[in-house]
């Protein structure tokens, strides 16, 4: 019988112990065990000394089951937030000197609604000076919602005995109704957020009206939330989609004069260790609490959660995110004062990267320091007084000076993205030669700018092998074979396999040597290979010497027809229109900027065959790694010592955070629509987990000696969302039955991790290459 067929049989009858027992694999180094007694008496020969890896063989059963699991997810989120199915109009005021009675008639699906059955209905005035959303004297919100009666056509009446304000018609301001139907779920702190079905909101002026616009804009929520943005989930910052009246619905609550109530923002990066102990239930002093003082208007509300709590995704100073075409608004010298800088700075605090979020924003004593004037400031400076930072020929810099309102990285200062005005383009003279296996290929870059030109870019090239028909690398550029890189260089420095046959004027002629893997190549294992630059461009005068956001291209080249063939795989990920969303420029927050605009280039070193170095129990590839990733888990957990208090406060933050469009189940946040369900097993290798950290300090942790495995496509991928959620929990025993249902006999779990991956990725793959069909149970 042949090694092949003997595997066949094996997988079929897994089920039979004894029959299992007389399988083996003689071949690629694994031991084959003794075979069972057949009819003629023989006994299987024993093959050369090996993993023995027939019990982790069969392809994985994750599709016949969960085939359409990603649609599913997609179907679960798009029952949220759901837009206009539940409407509020006529909404209506009266005042009789006795009572606010305030109508309106509400539908839901176009049919008459009894507002009464919702299961939230509020009803707010909320008051407009001309400048500012506040009452004076100042005043907490100020609900007028009372008893409710139904008129069994639609029409609704709240009546409430009129307040001390009186007659709001007479009042310059709004009437706001607003709720949401069929709550499916919330979040917990910090986010407060609910998930609900049908959201509603209807908004009425009353007196001379309103007529303040924002300096923000609600697109700019949405390319990170919900759309429609709603705030916590549920409030509509857009009545009507009507940009007029932007974030007027939050002024219910976020009043200009209002008191704030979450020192702990300002305490995260200003004073950990008192953050840590104002959580644990230490008051502030009278003396803490005046110099945390803040006041409840959006600015603050909005630049300290994402500056100071959540992991906002890009850097604060990036105002274009959301302020687009209001930068001249935002940064005139008028809100140069303290109130906004400490929205976004610590004053004293520590430096850059002790918060959560390691954000990049320095403290302002720092700053001033470093610039010799720390005498001249306190945290009750007016910035722009006086002979300051005036316009008019002060000592310091204006604020849009200081601010362009861009992200140096990625943006000039005049808002034009480097990655548009410079593009790298791989040739289309690319080559093959069989009998030496040089892959020889050419790029080149267009584009100039103030300052920079072509020639300053610094490219690395990458060649990552794929394994046979699959979207993974059997070999990947950035591993290393003795000092080198794999198959990753840095054009003009000495490589044992690259050289630079031409460099000038922004064009480049690259050869790589590929005899090294001349066997895959001859007996079809590697059919295909990816080419990548990472263009380089690092000035000291441009963009503080940071490396700029441009974006690598890459393409797939045929080794069999010698050409390439850009339709090789579909885009599994949206770039511009996904990750940069929330990230403004891949790359940039957690590499560098060269790596920007492709997820095929981020494959090329998170690759399957490897577990991840930062993340326990996780893959290095790509998808495990992002899955995970957005499902916050939390990076080298191993670094955490549970005894401090603050980094226990650090570790808490990070595992609560959310997905930031309120439900890591819209896969079309960041995915292309169609390429989110359970991989196809001959497009997608096996994948190496990482072990887990069984060594934290302070912390006796139920999960413990989880090994190294590789498991199928299906569970390192789908599966990274799932082990994350358990990890944080430390639920050993959700993990375990988690673990358990993607091995035997739905797939295959072993033990070995980087020692066996080779061999289990040949065993697989070999199914899809000699086209056989398996049978059986």
């Amino acid at each position: 019988m042949s090694k092949r067929m003997l595997v066949l049989v094996c997988s079929i009858f897994l089920v039979v112990p004894l029959l299992f027992l007389g399988c083996g694999s003689g071949s690629d180094g694994a031991t084959g065990a003794t075979g069972a007694t057949g009819a003629t008496g023989a006994t299987g020969a024993t093959g050369p000394a090996g993993q023995d890896l027939t019990a982790g063989a069969a392809p994985e059963s994750c599709a016949v089951c969960h085939k359409d699991a990603g649609t599913v997810h997609q179907a679960s989120y798009d029952a949220l937030y759901q837009d206009n199915i539940v409407r509020v109009t006529d909404l209506a005021y009266a005042n009789d000197n006795v009572n606010d009675r305030v109508t309106f008639k509400m539908t839901k699906n176009g049919a008459n609604f009894d507002c009464r059955d919702a299961d939230n209905l509020n009803v707010y005035f909320v008051p407009y000076t001309g400048t500012k959303f506040q009452f004076e004297p100042a005043a907490a919100r100020l609900s007028i919602k009372g008893t409710l009666t139904y008129d069994g056509a639609g029409g609704c009446t709240s009546t409430k005995a009129q307040s001390a304000f009186g007659n709001f018609s007479l009042r310059n301001g709004f009437i706001l109704a607003y709720g949401y139907d069929e709550l499916v779920g919330s979040y917990p702190s910090p986010s407060h957020v609910k998930l609900v079905k049908y959201p509603y909101a209807a908004l009425l002026e009353t007196g001379a009206g309103v007529d303040y616009v924002s300096a923000a804009n609600v697109s700019g929520c949405e390319k990170c939330h919900t759309v429609p943005y709603l705030k916590h989930g549920n409030i509509y910052g857009q009545v009507n989609h009507d940009a007029t009246n932007d974030f007027y619905t939050c002024k219910a609550c976020h009043l200009d004069n209002g008191d704030g109530g979450h020192q702990f923002w300002q305490l995260l990066v200003d004073d950990p260790a008192l953050a840590a102990a104002n959580e644990a239930g230490t008051p502030l002093t009278t003396e803490q609490k005046a110099k945390y003082a803040y006041k409840t208007r959006l600015m603050n509300d909005v630049h300290m959660s994402h500056a100071m709590e959540f992991e906002y995704p890009q850097s604060m100073a990036n105002c274009v995110t959301c302020h687009e075409g209001k930068l001249g608004t935002i940064l005139a010298d008028a809100n140069f004062v303290a109130e906004t800088c400490k929205s976004c700075h610590a004053v004293t605090g520590p430096a850059a990267g002790a918060t959560p979020s390691e954000k990049d924003q320095l403290p302002l004593q720092k700053i001033w320091a470093d610039k010799g004037v720390a005498g001249f400031h306190s945290i009750t400076m007016t910035c722009n007084a006086g002979d300051c930072h005036s316009a008019g020929g002060g000592l310091g810099k204006t604020f849009n000076q200081i601010h362009t309102g861009y992200d140096k990285k990625i943006y000039t200062s005049s808002g034009t993205r480097y990655s548009s005005a410079f593009t790298v383009t791989i040739d289309n003279n690319a080559s093959f030669v069989d009998n030496t296996n040089k892959l020889t290929f050419g790029f080149h870059a267009t584009g100039t700018l103030p300052g920079i030109a072509v020639t300053d870019i610094k490219p690395t090239v990458l060649v990552g092998l794929y394994g046979w028909d699959s979207k993974d690398f059997i070999v990947d550029p950035h591993s290393r074979i003795g000092a080198d890189r794999t198959l990753e260089y840095v054009v003009g420095a000495t490589h044992p396999r690259f050289t630079t046959d031409a460099a000038a004027g922004g064009s480049w002629t690259v050869t790589a040597d590929l005899s090294t893997w001349a066997g895959k190549i001859a007996d079809g294992s590697v059919k295909r290979v990816e080419i990548a630059v990472m263009p380089k461009i690092r000035l000291a005068a441009i963009a503080d010497n940071n490396v700029l956001a441009l974006n690598a291209p890459s393409r797939t080249f045929d080794l069999n027809t010698k050409s390439f063939n850009d339709g090789f795989y579909k885009p599994i990920v949206k770039v511009a229109a996904g990750c940069n969303n929330c990230h403004e420029a891949l790359g940039t927050t957690f590499h560098s900027g060269d790596r920007g605009g492709n997820i095929v280039v981020c494959r090329l070193c998170h690759n399957t065959k490897s577990g991840s170095s930062h993340l326990e129990m996780q893959s290095r590839s790509i998808d495990s790694y992002a899955h995970a990733i957005h499902s916050f888990q939390a990076l080298d957990i191993q670094n955490y010592d549970f005894t401090d208090p603050v980094e226990t406060m650090y570790f808490e933050l990070k595992v609560n955070s959310n997905f930031p469009t309120f439900g890591i189940s819209n896969c079309e946040s960041c995915h292309n629509k169609g390429m989110f369900n359970v991989p196809d097993q001959s497009k997608s290798l096996p994948g190496v987990m990482s072990a887990s950290r069984d060594t934290i300090v302070g912390w006796n942790r139920k999960i413990d000696s989880v090994a190294s495995y590789v498991v199928g496509p299906g569970s390192r991928a789908c599966g990274a969302c799932h082990r994350a959620e358990k990890i944080k929990e430390d639920d050993a025993v959700g993990l375990a039955s988690f673990n358990s249902h993607t091995s035997k006999p739905n797939g295959y779990f072993y033990i070995g991790g980087a020692t066996v991956i080779d061999e289990v990725i040949n065993e697989i793959m070999n199914y899809w290459e000699d086209g056989i069909v398996l049978v059986g149970p």
